[in-house]
């Protein structure tokens, strides 16, 4: 069948990726048969400009991609952000707040010039190495350049139940808070998330009357899926998620990917 029709959007750490942050051959092959038939097939992500770089060629991604949790849509054909939803100005005093409250906790600000780490913990080191990752280390936000796109904290050196408490209680209006993984608290615009990038995306490239497709895992993925036309929920997703998904497919380790194009395929669609 042809895929001319539909967008595929797909989420990469334990979605795409196995446990160990692997592409599977049957995902990659069933993405080019995807992609070959006629769809439009990129990622959204919670990963930096530089953070999804090495996967462009892997994956044969030639639309612009959804990166920063749906802070930012990047052009990698052009080098460019054609979309983008900063910090309000709000987030650096809340941030000095956490900071003062919490002064062991790992703190990234991603920008529009890079990542800056201002107290990099053992959790965040070891996932930089293991994805050969640059970073800037600076002594205070006054060192950081660009407009902020997302703040990260990696909690593996504080308290996580005080540092949660912290957060539910003080989060100021114009932000969003969002659990994305164990160690993982992140600040970002209220207004965005994967699911206003798509819905930015569709119009900015006038495609709606293509038929959305999502697949996801976590907090971050929630209202893509809900926006989508056809929500994927992977088999290892948050009850949530698998709950506000119109299919649940295989797990992260057996080809999650692979699986949800396999059910478009027998669906038929028009």
């Amino acid at each position: 069948m042809e895929f001319s029709n539909i967008i595929f959007i797909s989420d990469m750490d334990e979605t795409l990726f196995d446990n160990q942050k692997n592409i599977s051959l049957i995902n990659r092959n069933a993405i080019l048969r995807f992609q070959e038939k006629g769809g439009l097939f990129t990622i959204a992500t919670g990963r930096s400009i530089t953070g999804f770089k090495p996967y462009v060629d892997v994956l044969n991604i030639v639309h612009p991609v959804i990166l920063y949790n749906g802070s930012c849509i990047y052009d990698y054909q052009t080098s460019k952000i054609i979309w983008k939803m900063e910090l309000p100005c709000a987030s650096k005093q809340y941030l000095h707040q956490i900071m003062t409250a919490f002064p062991a906790l790992g703190v990234q600000i991603m920008t529009e010039c890079g990542i800056y780490s201002l107290h990099p913990t053992p959790a965040y080191l070891q996932f930089m190495e293991r994805e050969h990752l640059p970073y800037i280390k600076v002594s205070n936000i006054q060192e950081i350049s660009g407009k902020w796109l997302k703040i990260e904290m990696t909690s593996d050196t504080v308290n996580q139940q005080e540092l949660d408490a912290f957060l539910n209680k003080s989060v100021p209006p114009e932000v969003r808070c969002l659990t994305t993984g164990a160690y993982s608290r992140e600040l970002m615009n209220a207004g965005a998330s994967k699911g206003s990038a798509v819905i930015a995306y569709k119009k900015m490239f006038q495609l709606d009357d293509k038929i959305l497709c999502c697949i996801g895992d976590h907090n971050n993925d929630y209202e893509m899926i809900q926006n989508a036309d056809i929500g994927f929920a992977v088999g290892n997703a948050l009850d949530k998620i698998i709950r506000s998904a119109d299919f649940v497919v295989r797990d992260n380790e057996h080809h999650a990917v692979a699986s949800a194009i396999t059910v478009l395929e027998d669906l038929e669609l028009e």
